[in-house]
């Protein structure tokens, strides 16, 4: 009975640390800086041009609601996330607010605190991305551009914790794109070489569909409740993406 309890106790922190999310839909746009509270943390946005800005994004680029952003950007402009506490940081949700081409600009994610490596991810300047970072102990993060030259950046949802527990669902950082993401009709995957079985979990890791997929082919997730997702593919690839 120890046993069950234990093993209860473990998945409801698992599930409790993906419920933590600052999604910015209560943020305070203060002037020079934007601040939202979820729980007892707060997380403050800064850029280096102060100019940090929420606004209804409606949707640009399959963020979702409230986005902050920095608009007066150069090719040196960092926008940072400072949390009041250290925190474990699973992803965050990043576009480029300045799509003027639809090339990719490669992004730096910098942390500070804990014993975490800087990321760097490709944007593309059509749609935004949920970066997986699996940070732990960090208290900041800062976006600095890579390569590509002057962008604005967008951020939406930050997603606290690290990825499921669960080694079923660790999220792997493989050359596949889920798109649109959010989305609340369909999916597609591109990168596929061959037909590949798939089963899709929520959140708590119940197997919602399954079936197989070639590239670019679509899975209807129109009666999917809104929320979190895990595409998994039987060579065991994972990919998270958001039903709105």
């Amino acid at each position: 009975m120890k046993q069950i309890y234990s093993t209860l106790f473990f998945a409801l922190i698992s599930i409790m640390s993906f419920s933590q999310t600052f999604d910015w839909e209560t943020a305070v746009d203060n002037g020079t800086n934007v601040t939202q509270t979820v729980g007892s943390i707060t997380a403050t946005v800064t850029t280096s041009n102060n100019d940090a800005q929420s606004v209804n994004g409606g949707g640009f680029d399959g963020s979702s609601g409230i986005v902050v952003f920095t608009q007066n950007s150069d090719a040196s402009t960092s926008l940072t996330i400072t949390f009041s506490q250290s925190v474990d940081i699973a992803s965050i949700f990043t576009f480029l607010a300045d799509a003027d081409s639809g090339a990719e600009t490669l992004v730096d994610f910098t942390p500070t605190g804990g014993s975490n490596s800087v990321v760097t991810e490709g944007i593309s300047q059509t749609a935004g991305e949920i970066v997986i970072l699996n940070w732990t102990g960090i208290t900041a993060i800062t976006l600095t551009v890579n390569g590509g030259g002057f962008e604005s950046f967008g951020i939406d949802d930050i997603v606290l914790g690290t990825t499921l527990s669960n080694p079923d669902f660790n999220i792997s950082n493989i050359n596949l794109k889920l798109f649109p993401n959010p989305s609340n009709e369909f999916i597609k995957i591109s990168g596929l070489i061959n037909i590949e079985k798939y089963k899709i979990y929520n959140i708590i890791g119940s197997e919602v569909t399954n079936g197989n997929i070639s590239n670019n082919q679509e899975i209807d997730i129109k009666n999917f409740t809104n929320g979190t997702y895990f595409l998994k593919f039987e060579s065991g690839n994972t990919i998270k993406f958001i039903k709105q």
